[in-house]
């Protein structure tokens, strides 16, 4: 009666996951007020990696939604950039004082900074880039600023990094990350806007905007 029951729950669970992946990778919607669009989707068998639809065609003033309905805990970006010169890595170099000293927040933890020696007594070390990570834009005159999580943008056209940070599917952010599940953007001027995900740089999408 045990092992029936277990069998019976797991064919359930199976049939449950199915239906889910299914809801994951169905096309996304698109109304009057905004067109949504899916960062990835799928399970832990077969995650994908690409955007649904990965070419939009709006009019101008109007709205583009990115969610990520992946059914594991694998994150996305939608990032926009004038040229590959503001690609911006996980990871990135900062010159410090060779007498700088790094203390772990937890005493205990099996953690070392990566640390490699430079001229003119400094180090170079190797840190998380919060410019990947976070919702930041960097405008036209290399002034940059952040964004709140799940931010809502308006787009111009003349910005040379616009980056949603990290997107997580619902209620998967890992702790200590920004809890991002979408991201919108308004755009207000007529063009061809490309796009790719920092994360998995193969995955590119598209946003052509007409003129009203």
């Amino acid at each position: 009666m045990a092992v029936a029951g277990a069998a019976s729950l797991t064919n359930a669970s199976q049939e449950q996951f199915a239906q889910q992946q299914q809801d994951a990778t169905k096309s996304p919607t698109s109304t009057s007020a905004a067109t949504t669009v899916h960062a990835g989707s799928g399970g832990p068998v077969g995650p994908l990696t690409i955007f649904s639809p990965s070419r939009v065609e709006i009019k101008v003033g109007e709205k583009v939604v990115w969610t990520n309905p992946s059914l594991v805990s694998e994150p996305h970006t939608v990032t926009f950039m004038k040229d590959n010169s503001t690609f911006a890595d996980f990871g990135s170099p900062f010159i410090v004082s060779k007498n700088t000293t790094f203390t772990p927040v937890s005493p205990g933890s099996n953690g070392e900074p990566f640390v490699v020696p430079n001229d003119n007594d400094t180090n170079i070390v190797v840190t998380l880039n919060k410019r990947s990570f976070f919702p930041v834009i960097i405008n036209s005159e290399d002034k940059t600023s952040y964004l709140a999580p799940n931010a809502e943008y308006t787009m111009d056209g003349t910005e040379k990094y616009v980056n949603s940070g990290w997107i997580w599917p619902k209620d998967q952010a890992p702790q200590g990350v920004p809890p991002i599940n979408q991201f919108a953007v308004t755009f207000t001027q007529a063009g061809t806007y490309n796009y790719v995900c920092l994360v998995h740089p193969w995955m590119k999408g598209q946003v052509v905007v007409a003129a009203e």
